[in-house]
Order: C-alpha cells, then structure tokens, then sequence
C-alpha cells in the first residue's frame, strides 16, 4: 500500500468539502467561524481558486447575522452568495 500524501489538488478538494459542510451547516443560521473554514478559504486564495473578495462575501454570508435576517429575501440572498462561490471554487478547482 502506497501512501503518497497529499497533493495541491487533493488539498483543495479537501477545502471545498470543508465548506460545503460549513454551507450544510448554515442553511438555517450564521455560523460560528471555525478555523478549519478559515483554513479552507485561506488554501483556496493561495491556490488561485478563490478572489479575495469573494472570500469576504463569502465568509460574510457564513458567519454574520443579516441585517434583516426575518425576511425571506435576505435569507435567499444569503444562502444564494455561499452557493454561487462555492460551485464557482469547484469548477475553477
């Protein structure tokens, strides 16, 4: 049995299904930051997948309350923002 470690694209891979559970677990409410999120995002930027600003928007809709967080609206534009980076991060990887 071989064991050849990681390399970069199994390392992002690793990253985006970080996110893609910390997405799961957002559905409903903001989560609290992680550092394994953290990492992730920061993986995905030194890898050229990932713009820093869309990790901001990004770890905004993740981690913040909205403004009007009782409005359906808001809650759409929310979950929207996480899912339009994250399938952008999987096909750029």
């Amino acid at each position: 049995m071989s064991n050849t470690g990681p390399n970069r694209w199994r390392m992002t891979q690793y990253a985006i299904a970080v996110l893609e559970s910390a997405v799961a677990e957002a559905q409903d409410s903001p989560v609290p930051p992680s550092p394994a999120v953290r990492l992730a995002l920061s993986w995905l930027t030194l890898e050229g997948v990932a713009q820093a600003w869309q990790v901001q928007i990004f770890w905004t809709a993740l981690t913040k309350t909205p403004e009007n967080p009782e409005r359906m609206l808001t809650q759409y534009i929310r979950l929207r923002d996480m899912q339009t980076y994250l399938d952008a991060w999987k096909r750029a990887s």
